[in-house]
């Protein structure tokens, strides 16, 4: 690890947690169910796929530290998503923890495979 890799984590996951916390700020909350978390990490889950895709064949590990680690990983938010489990669960919402649990999973891996291999086949007709 060198200063050139720190900077460039630390400069990507200033720029992902702003966007989540504007993210957050400005969409409405309708319901106890948490849509924005939702709607942050399965994005943030397509992001990180695209990413990968687009970096499997010409790996740039500064770009991958930066939007990846950095911005993926400061945009999406495991804690978030497991407070709005565990206060839906306190709150005897089961189903809303348990649909909410499984949205944000497989929304997420849908999401990312989505991406990469979006990414992946549009560079193949380039």
């Amino acid at each position: 690890m060198n200063r050139h890799q720190v900077t460039a984590v630390c400069c990507g996951g200033i720029i992902g947690a702003v966007t989540r916390w504007g993210l957050i700020e400005i969409l409405p909350t309708f319901t106890h169910w948490p849509w924005h978390i939702l709607l942050i990490n399965v994005s943030g889950s397509a992001a990180l796929g695209l990413l990968v895709g687009h970096l499997i064949e010409s790996p740039n590990k500064l770009l991958f530290l930066a939007a990846g680690t950095g911005f993926c990983g400061a945009f999406t938010t495991f804690s978030s998503f497991t407070i709005e489990i565990a206060t839906a669960i306190k709150a005897r919402e089961y189903f809303n923890s348990i649909s909410f649990l499984v949205a944000s999973i497989l929304g997420g891996l849908l999401a990312y495979q989505i991406g990469k291999r979006a990414m992946k086949s549009g560079k193949a007709r380039i």
